[in-house]
């Protein structure tokens, strides 16, 4: 008897086990959850990443950062010589424009600093950043100095107020709704708490159960689209654009915006029409002269949109993903 259960045990976890890496290799999911040691807790305007970081962790793929903060593939130095020579790019932005779930090297700013000999190309990003964290990170972490172009993702969640980054720097549960009531209350016990963020980042099963139960791609974008119908929100998104503008002009306008959308605005009707987030992102970028491009009208245009973002994940890109936004921003270097 004690046989037949110790061979079911045994049974239960090789199952578990093998559609763990089922998942990890085939259907594109990844854990989720950021490693403490990655942010620098002396910084504060802006929040960014430790410098010369050899062993933090998000999303499942190693991070490492030069001595600047910034993100860095494992081999990566800068072109060898006459570095302070070469012109300079910088993406700023988010997670998104950080690349969690997939390797620097696999990132859009990691392909085209490959691709680029002649230029340097710097993965600026802060996981957890907002439009006021990336104008900080522009003004005090960017060396004008043989600036080229400074790329800024704006992503939906942008205009929350910057007090809302502490929680995901200190790789504390991120999810937001404002209607799973049920959900929040059960965050708010200390023991199940972090029971969810140790298994979240460390199981990629957890993921999908709760991404397909709990229709993740809608709840996340439908919590950041309603941030937009808030008057304080726009309020904080007028402010820091117009920071941003006049920080532009003294920099001979050398910022311009991608808006790269959630996954739910690349699905089925959804390319055909503009939501109200959609709209005022671009009024306030036109109203201000800045040059964007609109990430979305290039990903409705690919047949495999559902390989675009990572599985049960509803704004990070993949692999995939990442190599066409690459593509489309060397044609738009050249």
């Amino acid at each position: 008897m004690k046989k037949i259960i110790f061979y079911n045990i045994l049974i239960f976890f090789i199952l578990i086990f093998s559609f763990e890496i089922t998942l990890r290799l085939f259907f594109n999911i990844t854990p989720q959850g950021v490693s403490k040691d990655i942010i620098d807790e002396n910084s504060s305007k802006p929040r960014f990443h430790k410098p010369n970081l050899k062993k933090g962790k998000a999303f499942g793929k190693n991070v490492y950062t030069d001595e600047n903060g910034f993100r860095i593939s494992k081999k990566w130095e800068l072109k060898k010589s006459d570095k302070n020579n070469k012109e300079n790019i910088y993406f700023v932005g988010g997670s998104v424009t950080f690349g969690n779930g997939v390797d620097q090297s696999e990132t859009f700013s990691g392909i085209l600093n490959t691709r680029f000999k002649n230029i340097n190309v710097h993965n600026a990003s802060m996981i957890g950043s907002n439009i006021e964290n990336n104008f900080y990170i522009i003004k005090n972490k960017i060396d004008n100095q043989n600036l080229k172009k400074i790329y800024i993702n704006f992503s939906l969640d942008d205009i929350s107020s910057s007090e809302n980054i502490l929680p995901i720097l200190n790789g504390e549960n991120t999810e937001k709704s404002s209607k799973d009531n049920f959900l929040k209350r059960l965050r708010e016990i200390p023991f199940l708490y972090k029971i969810n963020v140790f298994v979240r980042s460390k199981s990629v099963i957890y993921t999908w159960i709760k991404g397909f139960i709990f229709n993740a791609e809608l709840r996340y974008y439908t919590y950041e689209y309603e941030m937009f119908k808030k008057q304080k929100n726009l309020d904080y998104l007028e402010q820091n654009m117009d920071m941003l503008k006049a920080y532009n002009n003294e920099i001979s306008n050398k910022i311009t915006f991608l808006i790269i959308p959630y996954s739910y605005q690349i699905k089925g009707k959804n390319c055909q029409s503009e939501d109200l987030a959609e709209k005022i992102i671009e009024r306030e970028l036109i109203e201000r002269k800045f040059k964007f491009f609109k990430i979305k009208d290039l990903f409705c245009k690919i047949d495999k949109r559902n390989k675009i973002f990572l599985n049960q994940d509803p704004s990070h890109l993949s692999k995939f993903g990442h190599k066409i936004l690459a593509d489309f921003l060397e044609n738009d270097l050249k």
